[in-house]
């Protein structure tokens, strides 16, 4: 999965994503497709496939 720097838009999704893994959005790297994140403290940066995986497999489900 490539995902362009669409600018904003791209970088609130990500955010919202961090929040609801407990993880604060610091940034998303859009060259070395990495994103940046604070958890308990410290910075961590993650290849975008990986955090995506990560939220996929905890992020709610949605109500039917």
């Amino acid at each position: 999965m490539q995902l362009k720097d669409f600018g904003r838009g791209a970088r609130i999704e990500l955010s919202k994503m961090a929040k609801q893994l407990g993880m604060r959005f610091i940034g998303f790297n859009p060259n070395a497709q990495q994103v940046s994140l604070e958890f308990q403290g410290k910075g961590v940066t993650y290849p975008l496939e990986e955090f995506v995986q990560q939220y996929e497999s905890v992020r709610p489900t949605a109500l039917t």
